[in-house]
């Protein structure tokens, strides 16, 4: 612990995409049993030079494989609708993300914005089995 050294590194994105996560602890959530990583995200792309990447590219939940053994790669992807509030200008002190919360129950991971919830098997997050319109 005296001496941490970077072990594993994945790059989302560029300059204006944005998570839930970086200014709350309760959005990423952690699942040891399968070694699963969840993360609320707005990916944006382009920019460059200090400017904002201006295509969103991305909107949902993104699950990692993290272990030590292994590192960190990516899972797969939960797709979420992109309120008209959530931009690639909304980062570091204003970040937010569609999706706000997630939940992971035995093989399933659930997504949660403000206008939908969705739930997905682990192990094919690309086939959608519920996705449950939430009251405005």
């Amino acid at each position: 612990m005296s001496s941490p050294q970077l072990t594993a590194r994945y790059l989302i994105g560029t300059r204006g995409s944005s998570s839930e996560a970086l200014t709350n602890h309760l959005a990423f959530t952690w699942y040891p049993e399968y070694q699963l990583l969840a993360l609320p995200m707005t990916i944006c792309e382009g920019g460059g030079d200090g400017t904002y990447g201006q295509t969103m590219t991305f909107s949902g939940l993104m699950v990692f494989d993290a272990s030590v053994a292994n590192g960190f790669g990516e899972h797969g992807r939960v797709a979420h609708s992109t309120p008209s509030d959530i931009t690639c200008g909304n980062w570091w002190a204003n970040a937010e993300s569609a999706v706000k919360r997630s939940l992971f129950l035995d093989n399933y991971v659930y997504s949660v914005s403000d206008s939908e919830l969705k739930v997905r098997d682990v192990n094919a997050l690309q086939t959608e089995l519920v996705t449950l319109p939430l009251a405005p």
